[in-house]
C-alpha cells in the first residue's frame, strides 16, 4: 500500500495523543514526544494536517533509548520506520556509517590515511558530507588492531573442546570491537582473573543500529546468524555475556518479545488449552531457568497475545534461548563470589568518579551492578548519577548524522549539565556511545567500569 508508513506513523500520533501520559513525562527526555505534541496541537488548533513529509521526520527522532513506559508504540515507530525505508530506501551514506564493523575494518587497515583525510579542511569536509557526517562531529581513532584481530591472536575464537567450570560466550559488540578493543580487552582481562573460560564466537552486530534506521533486511539478515551462533553456543553449556548494554537490550529483551506467545513456547511449559503462560518479568537471574508464570485466559487474550513483531519471522524457541542465557557483564560478575573477584585500593588520583548508567543498562531491569561493584574499591569515591530519564542523546550512529547533531546536543544538555555541576576527575559509563558523546562534549576522561575493575585486580594480584 503507497501511504501504508503515513498509516502507521499516524497511528501512533493518535494513540499517543489520546494517552497524553508522555506529554509530561518525557517533555525533557526525548525528541519524539514533544514534537508529536506540537503537531497533534497545532492540527488541533489550526486544522493543518500533519504531512507526510512531517510524519517521516517525526519517527526519524525516535533513537529508542526505550525510557517510554509503553513497549508497543516503541514497536509501531520501528515499524513505520521501516515502512518508509522499503518504499523510500536509504540513503547510501546511512547504509555505510550504520555498519560499525565495515567502517572499523576499513579505517583501521589505513589509520594514518583516515586520520589525515579528517585532519584536512577541504578532505575532512568532503568526506563528511559524502558519509553526512556533522561537521562539529568528532570523530574516534580507529584503532589498527581492532578486538576481534587480537582475540584471533590470543586463540579466543576457537570454542573450548572441553568446558570445565564457568564458560563464557563473550559478545562484544561493534563498538568496543571495532573503535574501543581496550575494553573489550579488559573485559577478557577479568573473567580470565575470575577462572572463566572465554570464547569469543564469530559475530555480527547485534541489529540495533540498523533497527533504528530502519534498515529492517539488514536487521534481520544480523540477527539470523548471530542466532545461529549464539543458539549452538548456548546448547554447548555456554553462558552469554556483553559488555555492551545495547548489544545486551537487543539480546535479552527485544529478540524474545512475542516469543513467548507462541504455540512452541506454550507447549513446551505445558499451558495447556485453556490459558497462556507469560514468564514473570521481574528481575532475576539469566543463568537460572523461568520458575514463575502469569497465567491469562486464553478466551480473552489469544488475539492479543501474538508474536506480531520485527523477530516473529524468525525460530520463537532460539530466541528464547538465547535470550534468557544472555547476561550483562556487570551482572554476571556481580554474581561472582569475593574470593573470585577481589578488588585492591583505588589508587588513581582522588578516587572521585562519576559514574552514569545509561538507557539501554537501565531498561534490562537489572539493577546496578557496575555501582554495586564499583563501590567495592577502597578509595573509589563513587557519585552515580540518580534518575531513569537522563540520556547522553547519542543514540548510537544517530549523533554522527549531520541532520541528528544538533537534537543529539540538545538531548544529552541537561545530563551534560549535571556532570559539569558534579565536577568529577573522570566518568565511567558502560555504555560506549555514551563514552563518544561525553568525549565530544565534556572534558573529562571517560572509561568502561571494566576498566577500573581490571585496574583494581590487577593491582590487588
Amino acid at each position: 500500500m503507497k501511504d501504508e508508513p503515513e498509516i502507521l506513523a499516524r497511528a501512533v500520533v493518535t494513540e499517543c495523543a489520546d494517552c497524553d501520559i508522555c506529554r509530561f513525562l518525557m517533555d525533557t527526555s526525548c525528541l519524539f514526544f514533544p514534537e508529536l505534541y506540537r503537531l497533534w496541537d497545532r492540527e488541533k488548533d489550526t486544522g493543518e494536517k500533519i504531512t507526510s513529509g512531517q510524519l517521516r521526520a517525526l519517527v526519524d527522532r525516535c533513537n529508542f533509548c526505550a525510557l517510554c513506559p509503553c513497549p508497543p508504540v516503541r514497536e509501531k515507530i520501528l515499524r513505520a520506520k521501516g515502512a518508509f525505508i522499503e518504499r523510500d530506501g536509504l540513503p547510501g551514506s546511512v547504509r555505510v556509517l550504520e555498519d560499525v564493523a565495515l567502517m572499523g575494518r576499513v579505517c583501521g587497515t589505513f589509520p594514518r590515511l583516515t586520520q589525515a583525510v579528517f585532519r584536512h579542511g577541504g578532505l575532512s569536509r568532503a568526506a563528511r558530507r559524502v558519509l553526512g557526517i556533522h561537521g562539529q562531529r568528532t570523530l574516534p581513532a580507529f584503532p589498527k588492531i581492532d578486538f576481534f584481530r587480537w582475540a584471533e591472536k590470543q586463540g579466543l575464537c576457537r570454542r573450548p573442546s572441553a568446558k570445565t567450570g564457568r564458560n563464557v560466550a563473550y559478545f562484544a559488540g561493534c563498538t568496543a570491537g571495532y573503535l574501543f578493543p581496550e575494553v573489550a580487552q579488559a573485559a577478557v582481562g577479568v573473567l580470565q582473573a575470575c577462572g572463566v573460560a572465554v570464547w569469543v564466537p564469530p559475530q555480527r552486530c547485534c541489529g540495533m543500529p540498523t533497527l533504528l534506521e530502519g534498515d529492517r533486511k539488514q536487521t534481520l539478515r544480523s540477527v539470523r546468524e548471530n542466532l545461529q551462533t549464539l543458539a549452538a553456543a548456548v546448547s554447548a553449556g555456554f553462558d552469554i555475556v556483553c559488555s555492551c548494554p545495547t548489544c545486551g537490550y537487543f539480546l535479552r529483551t527485544l529478540l524474545p518479545e512475542g516469543a513467548y506467545y507462541t504455540q512452541a513456547y506454550q507447549q513446551s511449559v505445558g499451558a495447556g488449552a485453556r490459558h497462556i503462560m507469560v514468564p514473570d518479568s521481574s528481575p532475576r537471574s539469566t543463568s537460572e531457568p523461568v520458575r514463575s508464570f502469569h497465567r491469562y485466559d486464553r478466551a480473552i487474550y489469544d488475539t492479543l497475545f501474538k508474536d506480531e513483531g520485527i523477530f516473529s519471522g524468525i525460530d520463537a524457541m532460539q530466541r528464547i534461548s538465547v535470550a534468557e542465557a544472555t547476561q550483562d557483564l556487570g551482572a554476571y560478575l556481580l554474581h561472582l563470589s569475593e574470593e573470585e573477584l577481589r578488588f585492591s585500593a583505588f589508587s588513581g588520583g582522588s578516587g572521585r568518579i562519576l559514574y552514569f548508567p545509561p538507557c539501554h543498562q537501565r531498561e534490562q531491569k537489572i539493577g546496578r551492578p557496575y555501582e554495586s561493584l564499583l563501590s567495592r574499591i577502597e578509595g573509589l569515591r563513587l557519585e552515580p548519577i540518580h534518575g531513569e530519564l537522563y540520556c547522553c542523546g547519542m543514540a548510537g550512529i544517530m549523533g554522527f548524522k549531520a541532520a541528528f547533531h544538533d537534537a543529539s546536543l540538545q538531548l544529552g544538555r541537561r545530563l551534560m549539565e549535571k556532570i559539569r555541576k558534579i565536577q568529577p576527575e573522570r566518568i565511567v559509563t558502560d555504555c560506549l556511545s555514551c563514552r563518544l558523546q561525553f568525549e565530544q562534549c565534556l572534558s573529562y576522561p571517560v572509561r568502561h567500569p571494566v576498566e577500573m575493575i581490571r585496574d583494581a585486580m590487577q593491582t590487588g594480584h
